[in-house]
């Protein structure tokens, strides 16, 4: 009995030398924005694909020069569409990456291009029409 009263006493003792334990979760890493990019860029856009209900309309035509604006990492680049009925004018967000790249997702379709030096270039999947851009850092 002894024997086990002197164990149990080394045990209890080994374990509060132990330190403490720490988080049991990591706490979450901060997501820093990528500003290197942040600016105004004019671009030249195109109509690359339509969908069926599109194709042999004048739906998919845009202003061919419009502008694509960074800030805190952000982009936001603004398609109208005069020949739809309404104007719409989807606002299509994406977020940078550290190397230039930038990817996006909204209701009316996907963004994602590349900035290189003071040249973005991109494609865009939209609901009913596909586009390219590509343009200079203003």
């Amino acid at each position: 009995m002894r024997t086990k009263a002197c164990a149990m006493t080394l045990l209890l003792t080994l374990a509060g030398c132990a330190g403490p334990m720490g988080p049991l979760r990591p706490e979450a890493t901060r997501v820093v924005a990528v500003t290197a990019y942040d600016g105004t860029y004019r671009t030249v856009i195109r109509p690359t694909n339509a969908s069926k209900a599109a194709a042999g309309s004048s739906w998919c035509e845009s202003s061919p020069e419009l502008v694509a604006t960074v800030s805190g990492g952000d982009l936001a680049y603004s398609v109208p569409h005069p020949n739809v009925p309404g104007n719409p004018t989807p606002d299509f967000l994406a977020t940078f990456a550290a190397d230039g790249s930038f990817s996006g997702q909204v209701n009316d379709g996907t963004i994602s291009g590349r900035v290189t030096g003071s040249q973005i270039e991109g494609r865009i999947d939209g609901a009913a029409c596909s586009y390219a851009f590509n343009g200079q850092r203003m």
